[in-house]
């Protein structure tokens, strides 16, 4: 048997709360050299206000807005279902890859459609599906109309305020950007907005100085002039397009949640090149690791680089935490970060650390809170079965990946290939990407279980930590000779003289540990860090050693509390995160394949009265 003392007790964890389509591959030549993010963050802090941001659709799906993609099945599905006169609970998931193969061959079969992944798509099928122009606007009226400004969003309100943002342009409908500047600005009248109604707005703001400046290529979702389909692509407004021209003609510009679909636009950022003098501030293509971009992205980012403009396609997770990153490391927006819009969760208020001796007193947990997680994994249909049987698979094609099953399918991280190697003996019918989503995190289940071992996996890479399963506990333990004591000891309190050493007048081996769980709650994923004392004891220890074994532990878990306690939970944290205030954490560190990366907070969460 294995004794493992739980000191969660003396450190309370967290209380319960009351009742895109395929792209084809590009390498990454000298021509389409990637940036990294910290090497984008260093220049943005000198070029902020040269760079103009382009958001696309990607920019607001965490806002609850579809986006392109998402939207092209929903049209596919209406239309199959209205062909065959079937109800909505037909087809009770669009995101399974055995409906969406359906439905793909369905059109494939009829003809007369574009192929999936054409770059024409979303076009044929909007219209296909709702051939007058007031009924796509009342069908994009009611997806936006749920949107609400995400973190991001916020962030760049941010940026506009400390004039660190001075032009911002979209293909985008929805009005989180314009919601979010309202919030900051307290009303609506700084932001000059700028549709296909009224593009000349633009050119005056700018000729008189007047920032920050949106500009809606694709016209507002409330505008008469809304347009969605090929042939109106093609009609834009001249106007906003010659604006748009002139404006990369005089700045930088950053691209975000834009997968270059629409052959216009394009077009205005290939003119805008201007032979070598456009965009002075640089060209910066954002797009997430696990993605490639469109030829023409790749083309575009290569033509600039070739008439020497400062071209990059930069690798970033998502909009949201891009933002995060940037705002944390600008001092403009570094102590703002905690106050923004958008990242309040409910039932928690916002306050300060309090100081020493404080007359309020306040209970702190072993709860870090998880601010980065992976929003994708690979899913892959097959016919193997439950994890029992994944275990012995993964295990029989000697990888490194970690699966999980779910009803659609087995959930990885880890290379494709690697993937690939485990489950192609049970013929793979697809192989995929699959969203992790907030609410399937909230109970045990798949998704949870592969973030969860996702997570800790990341957290094992960390120097001088092993990483155990034991009888369905989850803990870590120092390497031998790798951690000293001093790392749980401080000024005011020495809880450990050693952190390993034999039980007396045995010959058991016992060591510190720390057991590790996950939550999701109050909106948020959490880390549990939990003290421990580990003493492993077989089947034949005589029961005289382990009653000596059992009262060595009660004695030295004994004097464990408040001051102690706290100095061993914060010997776990440093371990875990280190000094720095946060830590970003890899579980594989790969590139070919989709890995999991996680931000884990050093300051542990806790609980007290709140002033009001």
């Amino acid at each position: 048997m294995t004794i493992e003392l739980d000191l969660a007790s003396d450190a309370p964890a967290l209380p319960q709360p009351t009742a895109e389509p395929a792209r084809a591959s590009a390498a990454d030549t000298p021509a389409t050299q990637a940036l990294d993010t910290p090497a984008f963050l260093r220049l943005f802090q000198l070029r902020g206000a040269q760079i103009m941001w382009f958001l696309g659709a990607g920019a607001s799906r965490s806002a609850g807005i579809k986006t392109a993609g998402d939207m092209i099945w929903d049209f596919k599905q209406r239309l199959y279902r209205s062909q065959k006169k079937l109800p909505p609970s037909a087809i009770t998931d669009i995101g399974e890859p055995a409906v969406q193969r359906k439905l793909q061959a369905h059109f494939d079969g009829l003809g007369g459609f574009p192929p999936a992944g054409s770059e024409t798509e979303y076009s044929a099928y909007f219209e296909a599906t709702y051939h007058a122009p007031r009924d796509r606007r009342s069908y994009l009226d009611e997806l936006i109309a749920r949107g609400k400004p995400s973190f991001g969003h916020h962030a760049l309100a941010l940026l506009m305020a400390e004039d660190l943002c001075r032009i911002v342009w979209t293909t985008n409908f929805d009005r989180t950007i314009e919601d979010a500047s309202a919030e900051r600005f307290v009303g609506t009248g700084r932001l000059v907005i700028a549709d296909l109604k009224e593009p000349e707005k633009i050119r005056r703001a700018v000729d008189e100085n007047r920032w920050p400046v949106y500009g809606k290529l694709h016209g507002d979702y409330h505008s008469d002039e809304l347009k969605n389909t090929d042939a109106e692509l093609r009609a834009q407004d001249a106007e906003m397009r010659r604006n748009l021209v002139d404006a990369c003609r005089r700045a930088g510009l950053a691209v975000i949640g834009y997968s270059g679909r629409d052959a216009s636009i394009m077009e205005a950022f290939t003119e805008a090149l201007d032979e070598g003098r456009g965009f002075p501030g640089g060209l910066f293509w954002f797009k997430r690791s696990q993605d490639a971009p469109y030829p023409a992205v790749t083309e575009l980012i290569g033509r600039a680089r070739a008439l020497g403009i400062d071209a990059h396609i930069v690798e970033a997770e998502s909009f949201d935490e891009l933002f995060s990153d940037l705002l944390r490391f600008l001092p403009q927006t570094a102590d703002k970060l905690a106050g923004l819009g958008g990242a309040a969760r409910p039932r928690l208020s916002t306050t300060k650390p309090r100081p020493v001796g404080s007359a309020v007193p306040a209970i702190r947990m072993n709860a870090l809170a998880v601010t980065s997680r992976p929003a994708l994994c690979r899913i892959v249909d097959c016919k193997i079965g439950g994890d029992k049987e994944i275990e012995e698979a993964i295990a029989k094609a000697g990888v490194d990946i970690i699966a999980h099953r779910i009803r659609d399918g087995v959930l990885a991280f880890g290379r494709d290939t690697d993937v690939r190697k485990v489950f192609e003996p049970y013929e793979i019918k697809a192989f995929d990407q699959h969203p992790l989503s907030s609410r399937r995190l909230v109970k045990e289940g798949g998704e949870r279980a592969l973030v969860r071992d996702a997570l800790f996996r990341a957290i094992a890479t960390r120097p001088g930590l092993a990483h155990e399963r034991r009888r369905g506990r989850v803990r870590l333990v120092p390497l031998a000779g790798a951690v000293p004591a001093s790392v749980f000891n401080n000024d005011k309190a020495k809880p450990v003289d050693r952190v390993s050493g034999l039980v007396p007048q045995t010959s058991i081996a016992w060591s510190e540990a720390c057991g590790l769980r996950v939550d999701y709650r109050l909106d948020q994923l959490w880390l549990l860090v939990e003290p421990t004392l580990s003493v492993a004891l077989d089947d034949e220890t005589p029961d005289d050693v382990v009653e000596i074994t059992r009262e060595f532990v009660r004695e030295r878990r004994a004097r464990r509390h408040n001051r102690l306690a706290n100095a061993m939970l914060d010997g776990w944290i440093s371990l875990i995160v280190g000094r720095e205030p946060s830590a970003r954490l890899k579980t594989f560190n790969i590139a070919d394949g989709i890995d999991a990366e996680f931000e884990i907070l050093r300051t542990s969460a806790f609980s007290g009265i709140a002033k009001t």
